[in-house]
């Protein structure tokens, strides 16, 4: 089935006016990774959902910083093992802690329900790439 002709004049004039063949790696991807460095922000979003990836429960946390700018954080709650799940549910419930979720319930479910009360809270971000696979570690903390 061939693509109707309004349809392909219409898609002709946008990869036109983004630059054609040239400048189309520019809008491969949909967000800049901030550098590293300390920031200030406020978180925007934090969802419970599965990764895309690899079908795991996980946090997603999206924090938004000066200029529009945003920083997306995959907390994880589950690895390819045991000692991987164990490993990313201590992580996850350490940094909620941090931000002030109260993990006491010692039930997942409702500390990642408290977690999507972390809407507008301001933080703390460093974030900091190490090692040769370039590894992003992105931490926060109450401002």
């Amino acid at each position: 089935m061939a693509l109707e002709r309004d349809d392909l004049s219409e898609l002709n004039e946008i990869f036109k006016e983004m630059g054609g063949v040239e400048k189309v790696e520019d809008f491969t991807s949909n967000f800049e990774q901030l550098p590293d460095g300390d920031y200030i922000g406020e978180i925007e979003s934090v969802e419970s959902k599965n990764s895309k990836n690899t079908g795991r429960p996980m946090i997603d946390v999206v924090v938004a910083v000066e200029d529009g700018k945003k920083e997306y954080l995959h907390l994880m709650l589950a690895g390819k093992d045991l000692k991987a799940t164990r490993t990313a549910i201590a992580r996850t419930v350490s940094q909620l802690k941090k931000l002030g979720v109260d993990v006491s319930s010692n039930d997942i479910e409702v500390i990642t329900n408290e977690a999507e009360k972390l809407v507008g809270t301001r933080v703390n971000m460093e974030i900091k790439t190490t090692g040769a696979s370039n590894f992003r570690n992105v931490s926060l903390t109450l401002v």
